[in-house]
């Protein structure tokens, strides 16, 4: 059950919940409701997910009767540039939570190439995006600092041109990635921000009163979030 308490008396966007499940709850009916959605109107559902505990959290609650799964494309917000069959690329991670929680008919994980550059890789990943007409919505969690995607605070990359960016100084080992840009997320019409805990209360914060936070130029339609994250 939602608590009524929003940080602006007057943001619809904002959903607050008591405790970490019941958010992720919350997310996982919203992104079902928007993939089923997106089925009805053109006969298959492309969105884009980042990793993540919070992205995973929620992908592990979607129930296999409640929408042909099979028909959904997750391309992935950002990627490690490790080796395809890594344990710490994202595209891994995602399949092996859809996989436990949907079976083995989940639908297509999309994410840049790990045999090509950096640069090559984000650019090819970018003309695969360009080529799909329509995202239904663009799930992401956000980092303790702030962060999301691979797109981390005052980073030259939130002012990118591109659909992808190429990222070398990821704090967070691997320093190198691929990433979605701003310009692609902001042209998606459902953007969606989940995030739990007490350890994103100052990322929240900053949020609130910094303007130029990665969440605020993200610009999110839906916040999905628990009362420890906005103590």
């Amino acid at each position: 059950m939602a608590v009524n308490r929003d940080f602006s008396s007057t943001d619809s966007r904002v959903h607050i919940f008591s405790s970490n499940v019941a958010t992720f709850e919350a997310t996982a009916f919203k992104v079902t409701e928007l993939i089923n959605k997106g089925i009805q109107s053109h006969k298959t559902s492309h969105v884009i997910v980042a990793s993540g505990n919070s992205i995973s959290q929620t992908l592990g609650l979607l129930s296999k009767d409640d929408a042909d799964w099979s028909k959904v494309n997750w391309y992935l917000a950002d990627e490690r540039c490790v080796a395809q069959d890594d344990k710490l690329r994202n595209d891994v991670q995602v399949a092996r939570v859809l996989k436990k929680s949907l079976g083995e008919n989940f639908g297509r994980v999309i994410s840049a190439s790990s045999s090509l550059s950096p640069k090559e890789a984000a650019s090819e990943y970018a003309s695969r995006i360009s080529a799909i007409d329509m995202f239904d919505f663009c799930l992401l969690g956000m980092g303790n600092d702030g962060h999301i995607a691979s797109l981390l605070p005052k980073h030259p990359a939130l002012n990118s041109n591109q659909l992808c960016s190429d990222i070398y100084d990821s704090p967070n080992p691997p320093a190198t990635r691929i990433t979605v840009t701003l310009k692609l997320m902001q042209s998606v019409s459902n953007r969606i921000l989940v995030t739990a805990g007490s350890g994103k209360s100052s990322a929240v914060h900053d949020y609130i009163m910094n303007p130029q936070a990665p969440v605020r130029l993200y610009n999110p339609t839906a916040i999905f979030a628990d009362q420890a994250a906005y103590a």
